[in-house]
């Protein structure tokens, strides 16, 4: 979600001004109301009343209730090594505006995982055309129509990389959806979603006063839009194949762990395609309980697919990150392996989960 990108689509609302936005300030009023039917008696889409997805001027900030941007994927070093980085920032509007950027990098080798944290209000953002420049605390997430730049510190570690541009926009779409890069989420509200998911990327992560050089393929995404996060929990995978496509798939639930959605897209060089409704099934594997906060999180899949059936699983099943302090929620997300019918690797995010396991703590 990134999301939900869904990649990640991950995140409540900031603040505790967020939590008391009332139903009007989160839902569209324009585009809530049932939408009239078309001349041949098919109900117009709601999201046929928003504008269309328009690049690159969509990659600036739009002052939606919510908008993220986030990076993930794995980079190698020239000796074989590999890293996984994990980047985000998140700006919610509401009563008072808040900035947030979360950042996690872990050794594959080790299995030493580091993660980072800041918050703010306001905007930290410098103007950029058809673009993005925000700067706090150190760190720096840069996009301009030619490249993007990320720079992170933590406790012991950096990270310092330069993206390029390639390849085709994603632009994705709900199950039966006729208008790209709009997501509808029912009363949840509406949320614009595309994805890079391949930016070539070359840099240097610093562990220990060591440092170097990196390079691979990060993942993009970018999320707005008037929509709700503390309606809606997901299971999200950002997934690269070794026959060179990549693929999206996002599965919501609803705060009593129900079943909403599943979707996705297939993409590669020469275009994307969307996963219609019974085209994917995400089936849930082994679980991790984390021994921080009790909360429980599914970290191995199978996604079947017409195709055949991908077998994910974490590199390390200790990737909770716990952002209690910058938007009040927990949430899992970590790079994986992909074998099955095809081998890859990516990023798997689960949100949501910690207010399933509150709830179901109370029902006791």
């Amino acid at each position: 979600m990134v999301f939900f990108g869904v990649v990640a689509i991950v995140i409540a609302v900031v603040g505790a001004g967020l939590y008391q936005l009332s139903a009007s300030e989160r839902e569209p009023s324009s585009t809530m109301a049932a939408a009239p039917p078309k001349a041949g008696g098919k109900s117009m889409e709601r999201t046929a009343a928003l504008p269309p997805l328009n690049l690159p001027s969509d990659d600036a900030p739009h002052g939606s209730a919510m908008e993220w941007w986030y990076y993930s994927g794995i980079l190698r070093a020239e000796e074989g090594q590999r890293y996984a980085v994990h980047m985000v920032v998140f700006v919610a509007n509401g009563l008072v505006k808040h900035t947030v950027m979360h950042a996690a990098l872990t050794d594959l080798q080790s299995g030493k995982r580091y993660v980072s944290q800041s918050r703010t209000a306001g905007t930290p953002a410098r103007s950029v055309a058809y673009g993005f420049d925000f700067r706090q605390a150190g760190w720096q997430l840069t996009a301009s129509p030619s490249f993007h730049v990320l720079q992170a510190g933590f406790d012991g570690a950096s990270i310092a990389v330069d993206l390029g541009i390639s390849g085709p926009v994603v632009a994705h779409r709900a199950p039966g959806s006729e208008t790209p890069g709009l997501l509808d989420f029912g009363k949840s509200g509406i949320s614009y979603y595309y994805s890079r998911p391949r930016l070539p990327t070359r840099g240097s992560i610093a562990i220990a006063g060591k440092s170097v050089p990196v390079s691979g393929e990060l993942w993009f995404d970018h999320q707005w839009g008037e929509f709700d996060v503390l309606t809606l929990g997901w299971n999200w995978f950002a997934l690269h194949l070794d026959d060179g496509s990549d693929l999206m798939v996002y599965e919501l639930f609803d705060t009593d762990g129900r079943k909403v959605m599943t979707a996705g897209t297939l993409s590669n060089a020469q275009g994307s395609q969307a996963i219609e409704p019974g085209q994917v099934e995400l089936v849930p594997g082994r679980t991790w309980t984390s021994p921080k906060t009790g909360i429980g999180y599914v970290v191995e899949w199978d996604v079947k697919l017409p195709t055949g059936v991908l077998n994910v699983k974490p590199f390390f099943a200790d990737s909770e990150f716990d952002s209690g302090a910058t938007t009040a929620n927990v949430y899992w997300e970590g790079p994986v392996k992909v074998s099955g019918s095809r081998q890859g690797q990516g990023f798997l995010e689960l949100s949501g989960y910690d207010r399933l396991s509150a709830r179901q703590s109370k029902s006791k």
